[in-house]
C-alpha cells in the first residue's frame, strides 16, 4: 500500500555555493553576498561548499547565523585537474548551485554535482544555465560581481535590506563601553600593510577636531597597531580604546566585537582594510581612504558611504589625502539622517 502523501516529509530546496577558501578578508567581502543570497532565497537551505577552510565557519560564524545553514568545508575538491575523472565526495542534490570562481576546469568539475540550475561566471558565463543580458557592463566591485550571480540565479534584483545579525551579548558589551547619549566616531588607523595607511598623525589631528566638537573618538586597534596606543592616548586623552579592555572582551582579537562596537558609532573613518569591512558589516556611515588600491574594486557596500582616493588629490599614497578633505567628508556623514539614526 502506498504511503499517504500527508505523512511525506517535505524538504526545503537547496542553494549550494562554492568557493575555494576564505581568509579573514575574503569572508568579510562575502558577507553582503550571503545576505543577498538569504534575501533572494528565504525558504532555501543554504549550503556553503569550500575546498579549504573558511573563516565564515569559525571567527565570522556569528555574523552568518541564520544565513548559511550548512558548511561542507575542507572538501579538498577543485585542487587538481585529475579530479575530473574521479568520483566527487559530495552527494547532495542542489536545486540551485552557484560557482563563484572563474577557472574553467574547476567549473567543469563542479557541474558534475547534481543540480537543477547551475550558475557560473566561467568562460564568460558560457557554462552557466543563465547569462547576463547582452551589453551589460560587468561590475568592477568584487562584492557586486558576486551579488550579480545571486540575481542571475533568482531572476530578479537583489533586496539588500538584510543586515548582519550581531549576537545580543556582543551588543550589550559594546553599549557598556559606548553608552547612549554621546556621539562616537570610529577611527581605524591600521591596515594589512602600512603603505595603505593614512598617516597616524592625521588620525590624531582628526581625533582632536572631534573632541573640540564635543564628539568622542573611538580608536579600533588590531594586534598590529598596539604599538600606537601610548602615542594616541597621550595626544588625545579623551579617546576610547574599547577592544583593549580585556575585562570586557577577554584576550585575543575577535572581529565580531569590532562589528558590535561599530553599531554604536555615528560614523567611522578607516583605511582600505579588514576593519573597514567590519565597519561595513555594521552598515554604518563610513568614510574609506584609498591609496594605491583600486577603490571601485574594493570599496565596501554600505547604505551611506564616501570614498576618498589619493588620485583625486594628485597623488597615489594615502598621505596625499589632506586632513581638511577628510574632516569635510566626515562632517557630511555625521550630519546625514542615516548617521543620526544610529544613536
Amino acid at each position: 500500500m502506498a504511503k499517504s502523501s500527508e505523512n511525506a516529509t517535505v524538504h526545503p530546496p537547496v542553494l549550494g555555493i562554492y568557493s575555494g577558501q576564505d581568509l579573514m578578508g575574503d569572508g568579510l567581502f562575502k558577507l553582503p553576498f550571503f545576505r543577498a543570497a538569504r534575501a533572494a532565497f528565504p525558504d532555501y537551505r543554504i549550503v556553503y561548499v569550500t575546498s579549504g577552510p573558511t573563516m565564515l565557519e569559525t571567527k565570522l560564524r556569528p555574523l552568518v547565523s541564520g544565513i548559511i545553514d550548512v558548511f561542507i568545508s575542507n572538501t579538498g575538491i577543485c585542487r587538481s585537474i585529475g579530479e575530473l575523472i574521479r568520483p566527487l565526495p559530495i552527494q547532495e542534490k542542489f536545486s540551485v548551485f552557484i560557482d563563484t570562481q572563474p577557472v574553467l576546469w574547476r567549473t567543469l568539475l563542479l557541474r558534475r554535482l547534481r543540480h537543477d540550475l547551475f550558475i557560473t561566471p566561467a568562460a564568460h558565463y558560457r557554462l552557466s544555465d543563465r547569462r547576463p543580458s547582452e551589453g551589460r557592463v560587468r561590475p568592477v566591485n568584487i562584492t557586486l560581481r558576486l551579488i550579480e550571480l545571486i540575481e542571475l540565479a533568482s531572476g530578479r534584483p537583489v533586496d539588500m535590506r538584510l543586515d548582519v545579525a550581531v549576537p545580543p551579548d556582543f551588543l550589550e558589551k559594546a553599549r557598556r563601553q559606548c553608552p547612549l547619549g554621546s556621539v562616537y566616531v570610529g577611527l581605524a588607523p591600521g591596515a594589512g600593510g602600512r603603505g595603505k595607511c593614512w598617516p597616524l598623525e592625521n588620525y590624531i589631528a582628526l581625533a582632536r577636531k572631534l573632541v573640540d566638537a564635543g564628539r568622542i573618538p573611538v580608536f579600533v586597534l588590531g594586534p598590529a597597531e598596539l604599538e600606537w596606543l601610548p602615542q594616541i592616548r597621550e595626544a588625545v586623552p579623551r579617546s576610547l580604546f574599547p577592544l583593549q579592555d580585556e575585562a570586557v572582551w577577554g584576550g585575543g582579537y575577535d572581529p565580531v566585537a569590532t562589528v558590535a562596537l561599530a553599531r554604536s558609532f555615528a560614523a567611522a573613518v578607516s583605511n582600505d582594510s579588514g576593519t573597514n569591512h567590519m565597519f561595513a558589516a555594521a552598515n554604518i556611515p563610513l568614510l574609506t581612504l584609498f591609496g594605491p588600491s583600486n577603490a571601485e574594486k574594493f570599496r565596501p557596500l554600505v547604505k551611506c558611504g564616501v570614498v576618498l582616493k589619493a588620485q583625486d588629490f594628485g597623488g597615489s599614497l594615502p598621505s596625499d589625502i589632506p586632513v581638511s578633505a577628510v574632516e569635510s567628508s566626515l562632517e557630511t556623514l555625521l550630519s546625514s539622517d542615516v548617521s543620526s539614526s544610529y544613536n
